[in-house]
């Protein structure tokens, strides 16, 4: 779900706190392996990880990340993307309607940052980024994109693919709804908040997300552990 090469995805290392992994930047995301990834510290530095010659990483995703990870120590993994539907949705500058049972999942639990100051590569975006995202699972950034965290990667990973399935669904039913002159029900706050209570833990967040890599590993013959 990138375009070239905007996409970064970061995970917490689980010995040293203090770093995290991420995707090396120009590496499309079907053809990343473990031995791709890099590990880098909240200073930027690179400690360890990658290939020889692919030994760098985008900024944007160091800026933006690395706040997120030290504001929210929850958040052991970060997901962003520039993808076709959510990048669509964040122009709007609005949240989601509660429209079907999986936007349920995000009911309360995801908010907007409406500043569009283009590529984010100063710590003062980043902070109102921050900011913006607060306690929440995911956050629409207005013009750009969108971005998700979790205590694991399956779980911020199934977040962002379930949130640009979402914004597919809400731009249809809204062009629906202006073609046709159709009105969507939207779900009573009782049952979104019942449906979220029952359906966007993190444990059930982890458990979709790894149906996901299930997937990718059966696709890929499990190319990508090399």
């Amino acid at each position: 779900m990138e375009e070239g090469a905007s996409g970064h995805l970061t995970v917490r290392d689980c010995i040293d706190s203090n770093t995290f992994w991420v995707n090396p930047f120009g590496v499309p995301f079907e053809m990343m392996t473990a031995s791709d990834l890099l590990r880098i510290d909240h200073s930027g530095r690179i400690v360890e990880g990658g290939k020889p010659d692919c030994q760098y990483y985008n900024s944007a995703a160091y800026v933006i990340h690395a706040a997120v990870h030290h504001a929210r120590p929850d958040a052991n993994a970060v997901c962003h993307s520039h993808s076709h539907y959510t990048k669509a949705f964040s122009a709007f500058g609005r949240k989601l309607d509660m429209i079907s049972q999986d936007a349920c999942i995000f009911y309360n639990d995801h908010a907007v940052y409406d500043d569009f100051g283009g590529v984010v590569l100063k710590g003062e975006e980043s902070a109102a980024i921050v900011d913006a995202l607060k306690s929440n699972k995911a956050l629409f950034m207005v013009n750009h994109g969108a971005l998700t965290v979790g205590k694991t990667i399956e779980s911020a990973a199934f977040w962002f693919y379930s949130l640009e399935k979402q914004c597919q669904v809400q731009l249809t039913i809204d062009s629906a709804s202006t073609g046709r002159g159709w009105k969507p029900r939207i779900i009573s706050t009782d049952s979104a908040q019942f449906t979220y209570d029952n359906t966007a833990d993190e444990d059930s967040g982890r458990f979709e997300g790894e149906c996901l890599f299930k997937s990718v590993e059966y696709r890929c013959n499990s190319a990508h552990k090399e």
